[in-house]
């Protein structure tokens, strides 16, 4: 994903990525993100039930992720229960899929024909919208076009996603290690999070002594091989996940999404996305209107400026010639939900 424009209080923003570098060394990163944490003040004191096709609206990606979180949510905050049908976790899992393909068409730049790659966003949207006559059918026929582009069953062919793994693997190789995953065990302090700091933990969530991972390479770094480097890794799960998406279209799959209500009319909920865990906390007043309200995406865990992007790139020995396109590749498979742009600069001291 290449720079954007930031439009400012109400636009989507992006992320910079300034990188120093001593003898072709990555000696310093600095990341900044000029994402809106306040957006969910355009929740407060409006009827709860105009909030989750509002957070729809709002959130061009992953916003039927963001639409069921926030009705989960305020579900629980009220103190009732609402079963998620299969219609809904289909809904979901299509939306993960194509967020996650068009993300790597993205890297695969001109090598991806338009015509492909509509095929298989087609049939999500026919699956998603509940219009599939046949269900396994479908799935079935999603399958052979996201093998025909190269993912699943045909990555060494010579095919747009085949050829663009063979292109990351002859990336300067930079350290992969295990992630320190975000995990359902850390709702509590999630939770705890929110409430002490509010926008500020939204802008850049932490624990104490951590740097949570979340998202594809957090669930299935264990099936990649951490040998072949960062960059081989998480395309690898990425490849992964996509993998466990069409086998769930086809078979189905049990729901992964939490919610609680730690309090009365408070609750949250927590919902997988194609980039990660993404959270939506509500408090209600008694009239049913909205109190207070946060959201916590997964690319603020994923680009925290103490994060796990950061962790993996410093220390990294690239050569100054390839350095802006190797860290564009990690931080495109990292996948932030906004543009985002990568500055290199010499250390002052090199």
């Amino acid at each position: 994903m290449s720079a954007g424009a930031d439009l400012g209080g109400l636009g989507p923003g992006a992320i910079s990525i300034v990188a120093e570098l001593a003898d072709d060394r990555i000696c310093s990163v600095r990341v900044r993100s000029s994402r809106p944490a306040h957006l969910t003040r355009l929740f407060r004191g409006r009827p709860a039930a105009e909030v989750a096709p509002l957070a729809g609206r709002l959130f061009s990606l992953c916003g039927l992720s963001h639409a069921f979180a926030a009705s989960r949510a305020i579900t629980a905050a009220r103190g009732d229960i609402r079963k998620t049908t299969p219609q809904d976790l289909i809904a979901l899992d299509c939306e993960r899929l194509s967020e996650t393909l068009r993300a790597l068409a993205t890297m695969a730049e001109d090598a991806v024909p338009p015509t492909a790659l509509r095929a298989v966003l087609a049939l999500t949207r026919e699956l998603a919208a509940g219009d599939a006559r046949d269900r396994a059918a479908t799935a079935a026929r999603l399958r052979a076009e996201t093998v025909k582009l190269g993912l699943l069953d045909a990555m060494g062919g010579d095919t747009p996603f085949g050829k663009l793994s063979r292109a990351l693997a002859r990336s300067p190789a930079i350290a992969a290690s295990a992630p320190d995953a975000l995990r359902a065990e850390d709702d509590a302090l999630v939770l705890e999070g929110i409430r002490a700091q509010g926008e500020s933990f939204s802008a850049a969530p932490s624990i104490a002594g951590r740097a949570p991972e979340t998202g594809a390479f957090a669930h299935h770094w264990r099936e990649t091989d951490l040998s072949r480097g960062a960059i081989c890794a998480r395309f690898s799960a990425r490849v992964i996940d996509l993998d466990g998406l069409v086998g769930r279209l086809s078979n189905g799959a049990d729901d992964s999404s939490r919610s609680e209500a730690p309090a009365a009319r408070e609750a949250y909920c927590a919902v997988e996305t194609s980039r990660g865990e993404l959270y939506h906390w509500v408090r209600l007043t008694p009239d049913d209107r909205i109190e207070n309200y946060a959201i916590v995406a997964p690319t603020e865990w994923n680009f925290h400026p103490a994060g796990p992007f950061v962790a993996a790139l410093l220390g990294a020995r690239i050569p100054r010639a390839a350095a802006a396109q190797t860290i564009t590749r990690l931080a495109g498979l990292f996948d932030p939900c906004v543009a985002f742009h990568v500055e290199l600069r010499e250390a002052a001291y090199a």
